[in-house]
């Protein structure tokens, strides 16, 4: 029994003693140690070397990749010659970018759209009189567009930047007749519209916090070029031919045309966006 007694006792003396000892119990999660059963921070003088071999920097890919994604929704109106048109448009564009300096973005945006429009259309019959055919229009398309930006400002305590885009996009239309005659108007015979052009146009950015930004396009007042190529089919003889056309995007010009009621998909309207970092 006397050695049962001599073993717990010994026992006891031997937890006392290492619970005394002045070890390193590091959490580094909440950088708290525990030394000689005291609690302390990561500022305190015996734990600060520890906790410093535990900060991991962040890689540059993080700091310098970012993703997000472009919204468009609009209803457009368009009254021209002999065509009437009004419709809506949904476009949705994922990007991603690089971060080559804290005011130059470079990126890529790859996205695809969807476009409902009715269409009144008049026209010159064979035998002379002026016929008028309504038409439902929908299509599908894509684009690419590759773009760098610079940021001129900040506001509100680097919370609003003010920044100039510029952009190359190409991409194809699918316009296709869902209701209505298709014979006489200008999508007769056709298969499919090539979009090309560059554009120069101011971006507001709010940041929400480190990893969100919201944008706002102002592709109104932006400068550039733009051309499309329509490809036809003859419904008669089957052969295939293109025609070409081409507009200099100006700023008093299209918003002549804004006031003037003529709101043309894809060259003007106000385009909502998100970045984010990783």
């Amino acid at each position: 029994m006397k050695r049962i007694y001599l073993f717990i006792a010994m026992t006891v003396v031997c937890a006392t003693s290492l619970m005394a000892q002045d070890d390193h119990i590091i959490d580094g999660l909440t950088s708290v140690a525990t030394i000689a059963g005291e609690t302390k921070t990561a500022d305190s003088p015996q734990v600060s070397q520890s906790v410093d071999s535990l900060k991991v920097e962040i890689p540059i890919w993080k700091q310098k990749l970012f993703y997000g994604y472009k919204f468009d929704i609009y209803y457009h109106q368009d009254s021209r010659n002999a065509t009437k048109e009004n419709g809506y448009s949904i476009v949705l564009t994922p990007e991603i970018g690089w971060r080559v300096k804290e005011k130059l973005y470079v990126g890529l945006r790859i996205g695809g759209g969807y476009q409902d429009t009715y269409s009144s259309y008049s026209y010159e019959a064979l035998d002379g009189t002026i016929k008028t055919e309504e038409l439902r229009i929908q299509q599908g398309s894509w684009d690419v567009t590759p773009y760098v930006r610079y940021r001129l400002k900040t506001l509100f305590n680097d919370k609003v930047g003010v920044w100039l885009e510029g952009h190359l996009y190409a991409g194809m239309e699918y316009p296709r007749v869902t209701d209505g005659v298709v014979k006489g108007t200008d999508y007769e015979g056709l298969r499919h519209t090539i979009t090309y052009g560059a554009q120069v146009s101011p971006v507001i950015t709010y940041q929400f916090n480190k990893k969100s930004t919201f944008q706002i396009f102002f592709s109104i007042i932006s400068l550039g070029y733009s051309g499309t190529t329509f490809c036809y089919t003859d419904p008669y003889s089957g052969k295939k031919y293109n025609e070409f056309t081409n507009d200099v995007i100006i700023f008093s010009g299209k918003l002549r045309n804004l006031i003037a009621n003529q709101f043309t998909p894809g060259l003007y309207g106000l385009r909502l966006g998100v970045q984010k970092s990783f």
